[in-house]
């Protein structure tokens, strides 16, 4: 869904939290079976970057020019129907430099909880549940950008698609989930706007075979997630994952990744204290093409560190193997980061994050940037 007005975001700001939590009170008093939770995240970002936007690849709401960047306005809410069912639906509003406002439909979907045996479906437009930022949405992100992992094998938006998801909560003494979805990939306007413009031409370039690469159709989605601790201080997740499907070539891509954090926490599972995480992800990526295809991989992994309530440290490393047929260069990153967090009360969150990223693209050299980014959200946790 994509709109080229700033209506929506307008009539978004007009409706305050208070008004929101208001309406959802009244719906579940007039009727307990359906209950609404209503939630709002604003990213905003200010700074300057050295990296050219038309050569160099960019998450879909990353910051990427100079000056202003509205990365987003995320309106969503939790859906609850009865003991069973639940679901979360939201809509991005962001605008990219000397563009109008644009709205996309991120996700929508349905849950029944509880199944016998311990089983979960969902079904409807999803992110899909792979690896480590895949599922989660722009305002649950450690750093200000995405990881380029993620910008590379699994699209500038992320990864979605419409379908169904089944997951079996298996009965072991700590806790773990297999998931196994089906549909197909969700195509963003501005990647069937390239595709359009690139008809008719003889051979593909670069920039298409790049984006041609990932799986379109007939999309499978397995993940393995399991967390465990030996207690309250020291907790881990691993995870594996496994896409494939058909892509833009008409044959077939297989992306596979794996995943670890590993948590601690001073007070354990009470409030406060120091926290440290580390958070890594490997993915691969294996391409089937006119030409034989080809394999790359990437890596990401980072350092946060709450040295003191609300402040947080961070130090990211990124790495991305190169291709020579498509052109997607070697690169590497390197992001230090500080991030202030504010509590305003009745469900209202805000921060502000300074950032640099310092990038090493093979064939093009080194490159700078530096975001200074705003951050306000209200509203519970996303039902997943």
């Amino acid at each position: 869904m994509k709109k080229k007005s700033a209506t929506l975001l307008i009539a978004c700001f007009v409706i305050s939290p208070l008004s929101l939590s208001s309406l959802a009170e009244a719906q579940d008093t007039t009727n307990n079976a359906i209950r609404l939770e209503p939630t709002l995240h604003l990213r905003l970002a200010h700074g300057n970057t050295s990296l050219p936007a038309d050569e160099v690849a960019f998450g879909g709401h990353d910051p990427a020019e100079d000056n202003f960047n509205f990365q987003g306005f995320e309106i969503g809410t939790n859906i609850y129907l009865g003991d069973y069912v639940s679901g979360f639906a939201t809509v991005n509003t962001f605008k990219r430099d000397g563009e109008d406002f644009e709205s996309e439909f991120e996700e929508g979907f349905l849950k029944i909880d509880k199944l016998p045996g311990g089983f979960e479906l969902r079904g409807g437009r999803m992110l899909a549940r792979f690896g480590d930022q895949n599922a989660r949405h722009l305002h649950a992100w450690d750093f200000a950008d995405a990881n380029m992992t993620n910008v590379r094998f699994l699209g500038e938006d992320g990864f979605g698609y419409d379908g169904g998801e089944l997951t079996w909560l298996l009965p072991t003494s700590w806790q773990d989930a297999l998931s196994i979805g089906l549909g197909s990939a969700v195509t963003h306007d501005h990647e069937e706007e390239d595709h359009d413009e690139d008809e008719g031409e003889e051979e593909h370039g670069h920039d298409e075979e790049a984006e041609m690469a990932r799986p379109e159709k007939n999309i499978v989605v397995i993940r393995y997630q399991t967390q465990f601790g030996p207690n309250d201080f020291h907790r881990f997740q691993a995870g594996g994952s496994y896409l494939t499907g058909d892509n833009g070539f008409g044959m077939t891509t297989d992306i596979y990744g794996a995943d670890f954090t590993y948590t601690w926490r001073e007070n354990g599972l009470e409030p406060g204290g120091q926290q440290f995480r580390w958070r890594s992800e490997w993915i691969m990526r294996d391409v089937e093409n006119d030409e034989g295809g080809f394999e790359d991989c990437g890596l990401n992994t980072a350092l946060l560190w709450e040295f003191k309530e609300s402040w947080e440290a961070g130090l990211r490393y990124g790495y991305l193997e190169g291709v020579s047929d498509p052109e997607l260069a070697e690169r590497h990153r390197i992001s230090p980061s500080l991030t202030k967090r504010f509590d305003f009360g009745s469900d209202l969150t805000g921060l502000v994050r300074l950032q640099y990223n310092h990038d090493d693209i093979k064939g093009h050299g080194t490159e700078d940037s530096i975001w200074l980014q705003f951050g306000f959200d209200w509203g519970p946790g996303e039902v997943r």
